[in-house]
């Protein structure tokens, strides 16, 4: 899925970066207007900065721009809700529903290409569950980007409620591992979304989410989420999804299948990476 460049549609791409530019203009006002904490307004115009950057390469495959440039998207969405950015967060709205749009358009002229020969039947049930899967992948990455960014990237004041939840929990050295679990949850967004190390990512992200669990002791809720104290039905479903890329990997539309494409990768490496090896 690769051969499909962004460059099939320039105006929904050049559309997408105008109203993130528009986004990251109106967040300097309002920094300017209302200041927030520096690492707060860092890593939010940090965000918004990549965003732009991703967008405008041109000569990258689609799958490594639509994935990164959508990832550092939706922390800046996340980022500019935190700090009450009401206008930026609308903007970054727009964008992501443009992307939504991006991904139905190129996913039908994927499986357009392989529909229109009858000799490739058995390609295009493989490309239209590969598109699905790709849907399925990025929701479960990117529903991780709101809790990495209250951890690691939107400052002390909003991280300390996590770390008063670890230490009610009795977890120790509360500051220090909300640190860890927002990196880990970091790494485990982008193994997963974007499919960068997925065999590694998605391992970790299980173990991660297994020690989340029983920390938050959800084993002796029972079973049902919604039961008081919540049971461990979600983070079991969770962590089966997520295991399932420990097999099979991301599939084709994935850093990891573009890193295989371009360069020469050692053999142990791709094992890391999961898939096929080819």
């Amino acid at each position: 899925m690769n051969h499909v460049s962004y460059q099939d549609n320039v105006k929904l791409n050049k559309l997408i970066t105008v109203i993130c530019l528009l986004g990251l203009i109106t967040e300097i006002i309002f920094l300017i207007k209302t200041p927030l904490g520096l690492q707060q307004a860092f890593f939010l115009v940090l965000f918004s900065g990549v965003t732009l950057a991703l967008l405008s390469m041109r000569r990258a495959p689609f799958s490594v721009m639509f994935l990164l440039s959508t990832f550092s998207l939706i922390t800046a969405w996340r980022l500019s809700a935190l700090a009450g950015y009401t206008a930026v967060t609308w903007l970054f709205t727009a964008a992501m529903l443009l992307k939504l749009v991006s991904y139905c358009v190129f996913a039908y002229q994927a499986i357009k290409t392989t529909r229109s020969s009858p000799s490739h039947q058995h390609h295009h049930q493989s490309t239209v569950f590969e598109w699905q899967l790709l849907l399925i992948r990025l929701f479960i990455g990117f529903d991780l980007i709101p809790h990495f960014c209250e951890k690691l990237f939107a400052g002390s004041s909003i991280r300390l409620d996590d770390v008063h939840a670890f230490a009610q929990m009795g977890v120790p050295h509360p500051l220090m591992m909300v640190l860890i679990a927002g990196l880990m949850e970091f790494a485990g967004a982008l193994a997963i979304s974007c499919g960068l190390l997925t065999r590694l990512g998605s391992l970790c992200l299980v173990t991660y989410l297994l020690v989340a669990t029983y920390l938050g002791h959800h084993f002796s809720h029972g079973f049902i989420w919604a039961s008081p104290g919540g049971g461990w039905e979600f983070p079991m479903l969770w962590s089966a999804l997520i295991l399932s890329f420990v097999f099979f990997g991301a599939g084709d539309f994935s850093l990891d299948r573009a890193l295989k494409n371009t360069y020469k990768i050692p053999t142990w490496l791709k094992h890391l990476m999961g898939g096929r090896f080819t």
